[in-house]
């Protein structure tokens, strides 16, 4: 659970090609909770370098700024999209990744940006999902995670997957849901004007 004593940090990444929805979905359902919360939650956006992106379909994105320029999240959302290939293979991002999961940050992807939380080896052993045309490579990749098809997120504890594009809004709820409560992630579901409800929803949780 969140300390109201302290600022939670979220960071939304983005990168060259990255699916714009996977981002911006998570991105807003979470400014609109820090619009709604009592809670001083802070959003930011973040590239590798602090520079534009061109997104997947076409959108430039301008970040908030670097991702290594402010202190470690508390939580970072992981898009995916086509860039995901380039970042799976990036030793120094994996390597940064493995940081903030040793640091306590809880990490978040949405569709094939799991593919890169597995290849960083911290899904190993666990349950985690993707975009339903991603599940055969992901399976064939990463024969140590127990890739589940059908959820629209699975949670289990300081990781949590989502499967493709819209899923990730889903995901971004249960998140709000898990930090502060439901009552406040049917607010913002309210005010998104999106269908949400916990009890409907399919999710894993191994722990918490």
């Amino acid at each position: 659970m969140m300390n109201d004593a302290i600022p939670y940090r979220i960071t939304v990444l983005l990168f060259e090609a990255v699916e714009e929805l996977d981002a911006v979905g998570p991105w807003e359902t979470l400014r609109f909770w820090q619009e709604l919360t009592e809670r001083d939650v802070v959003v930011r956006t973040a590239s590798i370098d602090g520079r534009s992106v061109r997104c997947g379909l076409g959108l430039t994105f301008t970040p908030d700024g670097a991702i290594d320029d402010e202190p470690r999240p508390d939580l970072l959302i992981h898009p995916g999209g086509a860039g995901v290939e380039i970042l799976r293979e990036d030793q120094t991002h994996l390597s940064r990744l493995r940081s903030f999961a040793a640091d306590g940050t809880l990490l978040a992807s949405v569709c094939n940006g799991s593919l890169v939380f597995a290849a960083a080896g911290l899904l190993a052993g666990l349950p985690a999902t993707s975009h339903w045309s991603e599940i055969d490579g992901f399976v064939s990749r990463h024969p140590d995670v127990d890739v589940r098809t059908g959820p629209r997120w699975v949670d289990t504890g300081q990781i949590v997957t989502s499967a493709g594009v819209a899923a990730g809004i889903d995901m971004a709820l249960h998140l709000i849901d898990r930090l502060e409560g439901v009552d406040i992630a049917q607010k913002v579901s309210h005010v998104l004007e999106y269908p949400w409800s916990p009890e409907a929803s399919t999710t894993v949780v191994t722990e918490k």
